[in-house]
């Protein structure tokens, strides 16, 4: 219950922050800071090969080996040789690295600024992955709240005493990053006590091979997820015939309609956080079936919840870009509804991977994500030039529902059963890209489809549905039988 409550807590500040963000800054600085931002989550493991992505798998082994500190010596000293390479080479190549991600070669200083922050971020995520795969997830939970936290503080300061510009965004990221590591490293130096290993060192050549192994693969799958998470962008830089600060103010408005939307991938992430270790459980003590009833039931329900809340964005849409964001962002305005249903369909993606993480078959989901970037890709070539940023937007929402349905499949073909109330409910947040009559009225139609049917629902589904619901209402004080102060004992 701690750790939710802290990762609502640290969401609604990012929210804030990121309102502050669109409100301040003009849609350039935003879409430098989107491409800056971007380019740093891209970069991070593929500077260090994704070798920290292997600690979930391999640190609690060599701790129970009497290894621990041989493990993290090795890998400590080839993560950050390899992070001191990255940064030099963003250091001696400026130019060309700000031409591919700013698409323009005069932005060197600001590629500096990227350059100092990745050395932190690996920092970070390097300590993070240390942290998680000793289980200490409360620590894990502690730096990100409090790098959140420290983010938003120096960001907001710097933007109001330095200057409202992407540089002291990337400054201020950097900042939390540096702080919240050397705070936990300080915290740990206190607490640990570095004794020697107990079992005999492996030789490299025992101890390499399975570990980049594991960890090419883990580096593979974070470099398609990030691809698939920006590419759109780095299309609309490089592809879509704008000048170069024309593209990043394209940037700065999708940034800006995706800046609510995103709150339904937080809450998808945050529900399967929740879900993966009761269907985990679930599939290991055998019951499969019910991990794939329960998986079923939550993508009908998600899509549906989202769709009302996404009606109740669209509705209160007008509000934010013309009074909160003071018409800055009309373009961000015009794409919303596109970029609403896309983080519904990426959302839902990211619940449907956990059936193959149950499974233990992890490797299949990346192939949805390679087919969706294909695709994302080659709409974008097609759309981009014709319909500008409409076009990005529109590319991006096709290749999520496309990269959604192939994990559908994959799913299936795992061993999940899929029925067509699942597929009606998943094609159902395109109604969102109609504006909100269209999805009023699609909502209607769904709502009568799960009462009056058992098309979308099945009977047994909404016996289960009825069952939770009288588990609540039975919890609540209104429903409790008060005592009886005429018995006496």
């Amino acid at each position: 219950m701690i750790l939710l409550t802290v990762a609502v807590v640290q969401r609604s500040v990012g929210f804030g922050r990121g309102i502050l963000f669109c409100r301040w800054l003009d849609a350039e600085s935003l879409g430098h800071w989107e491409m800056a931002y971007g380019f740093l989550l891209l970069a991070a493991p593929l500077a260090v090969l994704g070798l920290p992505g292997s600690f979930g798998r391999y640190l609690t082994r060599y701790r129970e080996e009497g290894r621990l500190w041989m493990f993290l010596r090795r890998t400590a000293t080839w993560t950050f040789c390899l992070a001191g390479c990255a940064v030099a080479a963003l250091l001696v190549f400026r130019q060309q690295f700000a031409q591919l991600v700013f698409g323009d070669p005069t932005s060197t200083g600001m590629m500096a600024a990227v350059a100092a922050c990745l050395s932190t971020v690996i920092l970070m995520h390097f300590l993070e992955a240390v942290f998680a795969g000793l289980r200490l997830f409360r620590i894990v939970s502690t730096m990100h709240f409090c790098q959140s936290m420290l983010f938003a503080a120096v960001a907001l300061s710097l933007i109001q005493f330095r200057a409202a510009d992407a540089v002291s965004v990337i400054l201020a990221y950097s900042a939390g990053c540096l702080v919240t590591s050397l705070g936990v490293l300080a915290w740990a130096s206190l607490r640990t006590e570095p004794t020697p290993d107990a079992a005999p060192q492996l030789s490299h050549r025992q101890f390499w091979p399975p570990l980049m192994r594991f960890a090419v693969w883990v580096w593979v799958t974070n470099l398609l997820s990030n691809l698939f998470a920006v590419v759109d962008r780095y299309m609309i830089v490089h592809c879509g015939g704008f000048a170069p600060d024309d593209a990043l103010a394209q940037v700065g408005n999708y940034h800006a309609s995706a800046l609510v939307p995103m709150l339904l991938v937080s809450i998808s992430n945050l529900l399967v956080g929740a879900m993966t270790p009761h269907l985990s459980h679930d599939w290991e003590a055998g019951r499969r079936e019910q991990v794939s009833d329960q998986l079923n039931l939550t993508l009908k329900l998600g899509p549906l919840v989202m769709m009302v809340a996404g009606a109740v964005v669209l509705l209160f849409n007008p509000l934010l870009f013309e009074l909160v964001f003071e018409g800055r962002y009309p373009n961000g305005q015009a794409v919303a509804p596109w970029t609403l249903a896309t983080c519904v369909w990426f959302g839902m993606l990211l619940v449907a991977q956990t059936y193959v993480w149950c499974a233990e078959k992890s490797r299949r989901a990346a192939w949805p994500l390679a087919a969706g970037l294909t695709v994302n890709v080659v709409l974008n070539l097609v759309l981009l030039p014709r319909l500008g940023l409409l076009g990005a937007v529109v590319a991006t929402a096709v290749a999520t529902l496309i990269a959604f349905a192939i994990q559908i499949w994959v799913n299936h073909r795992v061993g999940m059963r899929v029925s067509i109330g699942l597929c009606l409910c998943g094609l159902s947040p395109l109604a969102l890209a109609g504006g909100p009559r269209v999805a009023v009225s699609a909502i209607a139609v769904m709502t009568l489809g799960v009462v009056f049917t058992n098309l979308v629902i099945n009977g047994q589904e909404k016996h289960l549905l009825a069952s939770v619901a009288r588990g609540y209402l039975a919890r609540l004080p209104l429903h409790r039988t008060p005592p009886n102060p005429s018995v006496t004992t």
